[in-house]
């Protein structure tokens, strides 16, 4: 019985009185192999939505006064008014404090990306940004892709890398992963890929490590990645996230990805949420959630001119999702 689960207080996770996702895209241009989230039809934000947008935000009560502002898509940057919407926010939200993330692929140009860091330099002082990036393999030379995380570095900016495992490329993905480590140690950080029914993939791969009883697992191998990896290279948890260390029941504490392995993200529904209270997303479709995983499961939504952000961040909500993966770092509890 898990009776509570809240992130471990940290200086490496952000100190905010709310988050918010926006996600002004939802395709994605890269298509990997092991994801089957984004749908690559659904439309992107035009100006005026932005605005809407914008103007909802400008309405937030005061007592909100430090902001995780976190941009989600699919890509982000695909969106062509990614750099409008931080532009209007440094103008409109400019009395409170924002921390404003963006979670890329990094396949954005490094001369829009320049252009970009180029113009936020005069943003308010109490405007940090942060280019989160994820890599995955083959999408483009790591080469490029450290260029451009070392041009965020020359503006400080640069967030973590979360940098995708694949078995079937064991070779590969040391190699590169060893070349960003290389640039940037302590901003690489493991994020091991999960993919439910492996067997359906015919993988002679992964065919083969799925007889192995503990690679297996009671998921079907769901986390086979981590528990491969992770037996393979036990000195490798220094690669993982350690702003997502978790407090299981006042007691134990874990990271994420053991959290994950052990199938905790299936157990918190019906659980209290603080996410009622300091969350919410706005989606490609205008339409606002509790979290990610309540568009994911298709609950609830309210179109934004309908939302009345006093009304709706009031209080904790019981959580009615099978299961938890975007509200993880908010507190939950019977």
């Amino acid at each position: 019985m898990i009776r509570n689960l809240k992130i471990k207080p940290s200086d490496d996770w952000v100190d905010y009185d709310l988050k918010i996702t926006l996600k002004p895209c939802y395709k994605c241009n890269q298509m990997c192999w092991y994801c089957h989230e984004y749908d690559n039809s659904t439309p992107v934000w035009t100006e005026d939505q932005c605005d809407v947008v914008i103007n909802k935000l400008k309405a937030l009560p005061p007592r909100f006064k430090k902001i995780f502002i976190y941009f989600y898509g699919g890509e982000p940057t695909l969106s062509k008014n990614w750099e409008y919407l931080h532009y209007q926010l440094y103008e409109k939200l400019a009395d409170r404090e924002l921390f404003i993330q963006t979670q890329t692929n990094m396949s954005i140009s490094i001369d829009r990306l320049r252009l970009f860091l180029d113009k936020s330099v005069n943003r308010p002082a109490n405007h940090i940004i942060d280019i989160c990036s994820s890599y995955h393999l083959d999408k483009q030379l790591v080469e490029q892709f450290g260029e451009k995380m070392l041009l965020c570095n020359e503006f400080d900016c640069c967030g973590l890398c979360f940098f995708s495992t694949e078995i079937e490329r064991e070779e590969q993905m040391i190699r590169e992963f060893k070349y960003l480590l290389k640039l940037f140690p302590g901003k690489i950080k493991l994020k091991f890929t999960q993919y439910a029914n492996l067997k359906k993939l015919n993988s002679d791969r992964y065919n083969e490590l799925l007889e192995d009883e503990y690679l297996l697992g009671d998921d079907n191998g769901e986390q086979l990645e981590y528990r491969y990896f992770m037996r393979k290279y036990p000195k490798w948890e220094e690669y993982l996230e350690p702003g997502w260390d978790f407090i299981v029941n006042d007691s134990e504490t874990i990271n994420y990805s053991e959290l994950m392995n052990r199938g905790i993200h299936y157990k918190l529904k019906y659980m209290h949420c603080k996410a009622g209270s300091k969350n919410l997303v706005i989606n490609h479709d205008l339409k606002v959630y509790r979290c990610n995983d309540y568009f994911y499961q298709n609950i609830g939504g309210v179109d934004i001119t309908d939302v009345c952000f006093d009304n709706f961040l009031s209080c904790d909500v019981v959580c009615l999702n099978k299961i938890c993966t975007d509200g993880l770092d908010h507190e939950k509890y019977r």
